[in-house]
């Protein structure tokens, strides 16, 4: 309610200012590229190789072109290949399409990918149920220096909102469909995040302009791998030196 309250005053400032929308149906996705390269600059990114998983209708594929990149490799389902495929033709960067699920990559094939600069990975990580091994595959696929955006639906339990939890919906799944048996709190992701490997995390504002009332349902960040991160293992406090590095498996 008081999000509401808060969106509504921001939308009457928005027209008193004569602030610039992003004229786009989901305007946070501009606001967080444009955070990216707030931080970055176009000049960090000129060259390298990116990942995009999950596109949608390519809004963010054309931002990410822009960029200049050496190649864009894209991912996404095979039920969505004919949508994609109606702007993939006018894609003028050096790309790939890929109709694979990344997480279910045979283990060459997941090798053969090589590494990226920057991983773009936002409003898929909800629509599976294990989180924490995607995002520890994400990090495996960054190069020292590379940055990983994300964006993901979290919990609708006002009671789990701040804390750090995972709303569990199965076997009646989110609104009946076939891939949310799995809502993390925003406390949940970072966690994750922390576990697989990534120290410099940073929260997104990409809500706060245009999209203020979902604050509570959604949540960004921007993540650095650094050769002074430490990917967590389980049994450390029982085993020196633990191989087993969380979310991996072989």
């Amino acid at each position: 309610m008081l999000n509401t309250i808060i969106w509504n005053l921001l939308k009457v400032k928005n027209k008193l200012i004569k602030f610039e929308k992003a004229n786009e149906q989901l305007p946070y996705r501009k606001y967080l590229f444009d955070e990216l390269i707030n931080r970055y600059t176009d000049e960090y990114f000129k060259g390298k190789r990116f990942l995009e998983i999950g596109p949608r209708d390519g809004i963010d594929t054309f931002r990410l072109q822009g960029l200049n990149p050496s190649e864009i490799v894209i991912f996404d389902l095979p039920d969505k290949t004919e949508k994609n495929l109606q702007w993939l033709k006018n894609l003028k960067v050096n790309h790939k399409f890929i109709e694979e699920n990344f997480m279910y990559l045979e283990p060459h094939f997941f090798e053969k990918l090589g590494k990226f600069d920057l991983i773009y990975f936002t409003g898929v990580l909800y629509h599976n149920p294990e989180q924490l091994r995607f995002l520890q595959k994400l990090y495996e696929k960054l190069n020292f220096g590379g940055i990983l955006v994300l964006e993901s639906a979290t919990t609708r339990k006002r009671q789990l909102l701040n804390k750090n939890a995972v709303e569990i919906l199965y076997p009646t799944t989110y609104r009946g469909t076939t891939t949310i048996t799995h809502l993390p709190s925003s406390k949940a992701i970072i966690s994750w995040l922390r576990m697989v490997g990534f120290q410099n995390i940073v929260n997104s504002n990409c809500y706060k302009y245009e999209n203020y009332n979902v604050i509570n349902k959604r949540f960004a960040c921007i993540a650095e791998k650094q050769e002074s991160d430490k990917q967590d293992v389980y049994y450390k406090k029982q085993i020196e030196d633990s191989p087993y590095i969380i979310g991996k498996s072989k």
